[in-house]
């Protein structure tokens, strides 16, 4: 009997059932999250305007490390690019010299002939 037709008679053990994560328990995680962050917000001794000023900080200082991060990013691939153009223009120079090179090979005279 294969694997595949031994499946239905797997039963997991309690080893297994303990690395198990459902949907239920991520919601229960979120939710958990979302009260403790409520909770924080209510019980800062700060007002409401310096929460909002210092949330709006935070937001803008991600903004601009994101910013950054795509600017770096930009560059990067633009570098690849540049590298690979070249890369492709050197085959391109070479292509002739392998390809007559190729035709006077036995393994290249017979590639040519079947192609």
């Amino acid at each position: 009997m294969s694997d595949y037709e031994n499946l239905e008679n797997y039963e997991s053990s309690p080893e297994d059932d303990a690395y198990r994560v459902d949907a239920r328990d991520i919601a229960f995680l979120a939710a958990g999250i979302a009260i403790g962050a409520g909770l924080a917000i209510l019980l800062t001794p700060k007002t409401g305007r310096e929460v909002r000023r210092a949330i709006g900080r935070g937001c803008r200082r991600l903004v601009d490390e994101l910013s950054e991060r795509g600017h770096d990013l930009k560059e990067e691939l633009r570098e690849r690019g540049q590298d690979l153009r070249e890369r492709a223009g050197d085959w391109h120079e070479r292509a002739p010299n392998l390809l007559r090179f190729g035709r006077h090979t036995r393994k290249g005279r017979r590639w040519f002939r079947e192609g």
